[in-house]
């Protein structure tokens, strides 16, 4: 029973030696950020460095749709007439928004009264509305 006492007598008293410990060890753990002369600068040189690619491996770049482009440049409750397949459709931007994905969203309203469709254009995309019946008014 007494050599009990004394081990529990020991690990209380050894614990803020070993808080202490983890903490001072840790403490340089904190990365570049960690202030003037601390590890961050001590390790900083000897990360490899940063080569871009080549520029020839580039993918061609997609031209922009022209829907997603008008959506992208004017703000909601914006008018004005997007030309797909050759015919100029008027359109009205809805409403703009940050999908989960980070890209910024905006709803376009395409036709005329009466044969109107919603598109939704994320980025430079034309996207897909998740929700059923989201496009509809």
């Amino acid at each position: 029973m007494a050599a009990w006492k004394t081990a529990a007598l020991w690990v209380t008293a050894a614990r803020p030696r070993v808080v202490l410990s983890a903490v001072l060890l840790l403490g340089g753990c904190a990365g570049p950020g960690a202030g003037p002369g601390g590890m961050g600068e001590l390790w900083s040189g000897l990360s490899a460095p940063q080569v871009p690619p080549p520029a020839g491996n580039q993918p061609p770049r997609r031209p922009m749709d022209p829907l997603a482009a008008f959506a992208m440049a004017h703000p909601p409750g914006h008018e004005g007439s997007v030309e797909i397949n050759g015919v100029a459709e008027p359109a009205r931007v809805l409403r703009a928004y940050h999908a989960a994905s980070g890209l910024e969203c905006r709803e376009v309203m395409l036709g005329r009264l009466g044969q109107e469709r919603a598109q939704l254009a994320c980025g430079q995309e034309l996207a897909q509305p998740l929700l059923l019946g989201s496009g509809r008014r």
